[in-house]
């Protein structure tokens, strides 16, 4: 499948303004791991917690959220799209479904957005059809709108975002700029 990319991606930046510096995102992430950590310690049972990153977007988060979790447990990752290079959702695509076991295991998906909450529901549902005995969902950022499922269905986020369109901290712009430590809204010029 030929990714869909902006030609000049530095305009992308041009037409862009930090949301969320890197130093607010990192204190995000800190109380979003305390958050986790608390609900894990009582929660477990003594089982060694599955973490799904939900890929490309999650990788990110997902790092720097599980250095933080004092809980055992065992790296996993899922891609499933519904974006493919785009801004607009489309028919959910599995590209790669966990190899894990999840039978009888807590498992917790690590995503990048809360967007509209489609594709996050539907790996939830897979891992509960593969057996797990709980599933924590949870996102970087969850994103403030009234569209898609509703913004109480997710478990735990680092932070609420405005209702725009935003890049940096596993987020892409086009395939572009996942890898910024700040979290970016695109603001191009308006034309008349």
């Amino acid at each position: 499948m030929q990714k869909k990319q902006h030609k000049n991606p530095q305009n992308l930046l041009a037409d862009s303004q930090i949301l969320f510096d890197a130093q607010t995102v990192t204190k995000a992430v800190d109380r979003w791991a305390a958050r986790l950590n608390v609900h894990l310690a009582g929660n477990l049972a003594g089982q060694t917690l599955i973490t799904i990153a939900v890929m490309r977007g999650g990788m990110l988060p997902a790092a720097w959220l599980i250095q933080r979790l004092k809980v055992p447990l065992f790296q996993e990752y899922v891609h499933a799209t519904r974006y493919r290079s785009g801004t607009q959702g489309h028919e959910l695509q599995w590209i790669h479904r966990p190899a894990l076991d999840l039978k009888d295991q807590p498992v917790l998906i690590i995503d990048d957005i809360f967007d509209e909450g489609y594709t996050l529901e539907a790996i939830r549902e897979w891992c509960l059809e593969e057996g797990a005995s709980q599933v924590l969902t949870t996102a970087l950022v969850s994103k403030q709108h009234q569209r898609g499922l509703s913004r109480n269905w997710l478990d735990y986020a680092g932070m609420d975002i405005p209702d725009e369109y935003v890049f940096g901290c596993g987020m892409d712009i086009y395939e572009h700029w996942r890898h910024l430590p700040d979290i970016w809204a695109y603001r191009p010029p308006k034309t008349d």
